[in-house]
């Protein structure tokens, strides 16, 4: 074929594929996996709470102001980085989707530092769990039973142990970040975990504080005891490494 019929075919080429990612929205994502999409994450895009400031230099200047104000939701978790539709449906088709994963279907919304995936996944009961998906892992589990589920348990978790906030803020801060972060979640979990969240901080139980906590590890186990009882549920998963070989 000659350049000059190659070139237009080259230059529709790019805008579709232009067009295609501007058109990938998580709600389009889970029509394709056929994953309902939960009505708190749909909440929680719509009202850029999953966003990093207004835009990479706004957040590379006052990051550490918005990680304190709870922006995004969650900035007080360990290790998670929230994704957005066009890197989520990349890493669906270059590693979570059903024609390299046996069959099962995924719905990244975070990753970790290293590549691993949060991901909501039908359970067996057919409602949108989440786990954590290891990149080079074998087997991987849905961790929640739902989408609130996840955000509660973060919270709890971040109460009993924020000392990975300690590397950018003092003890304080952590400690204001993390309530920061219940607050921000009232709006958007339902009545009885913000209760639960509630009965961690009032009244605060003396003994429970550290220097890298809120609480204690037993109170945060009872504080689980809100959540309906879920068996974790295994899955085996191709590492991301053996994709596209061949």
């Amino acid at each position: 074929m000659s350049r000059s019929r190659l070139a237009p075919l080259l230059q529709s080429f790019v805008r579709n594929i232009i067009h295609w990612l501007k058109a990938m929205t998580y709600e389009s994502l889970a029509a394709r996996a056929g994953i309902p999409l939960p009505s708190t994450f749909a909440r929680l895009l719509a009202d850029g709470r999953t966003r990093y400031g207004d835009n990479l230099a706004d957040w590379k200047a006052n990051w550490s102001d918005y990680t304190l104000r709870a922006q995004p939701l969650l900035s007080c978790a360990y290790d998670l980085e929230w994704i957005d539709a066009e890197q989520a449906g990349e890493i669906v088709d270059d590693w979570l989707n059903p024609g390299f994963q046996n069959g099962r279907a995924f719905l990244p919304f975070a990753i970790s530092g290293a590549g691993d995936a949060y991901c909501l996944m039908t359970t067996a009961a057919g409602t949108s769990g989440v786990g954590m998906v290891w990149h080079d892992r074998d087997d991987s589990a849905i961790e929640t039973a739902s989408f609130e589920h996840f955000v509660f348990t973060s919270l709890v978790e971040s109460a009993a142990d924020f000392e990975h906030l300690l590397d950018d803020f003092s003890s304080a801060q952590a400690r204001e970040c993390v309530l920061a972060n219940m607050r921000a979640a009232a709006a958007y979990l339902p009545a009885n975990l913000n209760h639960a969240l509630d009965a961690l901080i009032s009244p605060q139980l003396p003994e429970d504080e550290s220097d890298i906590a809120m609480i204690s590890q037993a109170t945060a186990e009872a504080a689980f005891g809100v959540l309906l009882p879920f068996a974790q549920e295994r899955f085996a998963v191709v590492p991301r490494w053996q994709c596209n070989e061949g």
